[in-house]
């Protein structure tokens, strides 16, 4: 893999990121703002209890003074009746807000887990290619000076033996004292 389709993977890798993240902070706002109408609307439905509780009231004492003159015990019963109802739907609307709260608090979790997740594998991605790139660049280094090593050498024949032109102080060819003997055997000469 060259250099620039290197750059073309982490470009796209960084453009998946930005995606990733983009997508679940969308998300997320979506599920904020659906737990805002969910409690919005929870919030309504209190308000409409509250007003229906209020004329539940009125009508029940009006009930009460009518019943003090003709049914106070059938009025009394009623009564009782249409609060156990309301006491229900109540408790009924407080377990339905109650269960919207903590699933909306564990999809933005999920959701914010989704993009710590995404994150930690596209860091760790990005840092396995680093390292390649590294040890690419440090091969590349050796041999950049391997080459400007060769460039700076004069190899020729010296008495039928392989010999090398090499910088002043090292030991030399007593005919020519600009080559040093190369020792092809592996030990030193």
């Amino acid at each position: 893999m060259d250099r620039s389709q290197m750059e073309d993977f982490i470009a796209n890798a960084a453009l998946l990121a930005a995606h990733l993240t983009q997508q679940c902070e969308r998300a997320a706002a979506e599920q904020r703002d659906a737990a805002g109408a969910l409690h919005g609307a929870a919030m309504d439905i209190e308000q409409r209890l509250a007003a229906g509780r209020e004329a539940m009231l009125h009508a029940t004492g009006a009930a009460v003074r009518d019943a003090l003159t003709r049914q106070l015990d059938a009025t009394t019963t009623r009564t009782d009746a249409a609060a156990t109802r309301l006491e229900r739907a109540t408790e009924s609307l407080g377990h339905l807000h109650a269960g919207l709260h903590a699933r909306t608090r564990l999809l933005g979790g999920g959701a914010l887990l989704a993009l710590a997740l995404a994150a930690v594998g596209i860091i760790g991605a990005t840092a396995h290619l680093a390292e390649l790139n590294l040890e690419r660049a440090e091969r590349a280094s050796v041999r950049a000076d391997v080459l400007e090593a060769l460039q700076r050498v004069a190899i020729a024949s010296c008495d039928s033996r392989p010999c090398i032109k090499l910088e002043a102080g090292l030991e030399r060819w007593p005919s020519n004292e600009d080559y040093v003997y190369v020792d092809t055997r592996g030990s030193a000469q």
